[in-house]
C-alpha cells in the first residue's frame, strides 16, 4: 500500500466518524486551590465540533485519493 491509499482510507474513515458523532467531548480536572492537604478541583468540559461540510470534504478527498492511487502506475 502506498501513501495515497493509506491517506485516502484514513480521510474516509475520519469523515464517516465526523458525520456520525458530529464532534468530540471530553472532560479534564483543573486544580483551583491547594492548601496543605486540602485541595479543590473543578471539572472543565471541552467540546470539539466537526462541521458536516468538513466531514463531507474529508470523505470526498479520501475517495479522490483512493481512485488516484489505483490509477497511478506502480513501479
Amino acid at each position: 500500500m502506498n501513501w495515497q491509499r493509506i491517506t485516502g482510507i484514513v480521510l474516509v474513515l475520519l469523515g464517516i466518524i465526523g458525520i456520525i458523532f458530529k464532534g468530540f467531548t471530553w472532560s479534564s480536572r483543573k486544580p483551583i486551590i491547594q492548601v496543605g492537604t486540602v485541595h479543590m478541583d473543578v471539572t472543565v468540559h471541552h467540546h470539539l465540533w466537526v462541521e458536516p461540510v468538513v466531514a463531507g470534504l474529508a470523505i470526498v478527498l479520501g475517495i479522490i485519493l483512493l481512485v488516484l492511487s489505483f490509477r497511478s502506475p506502480r513501479p
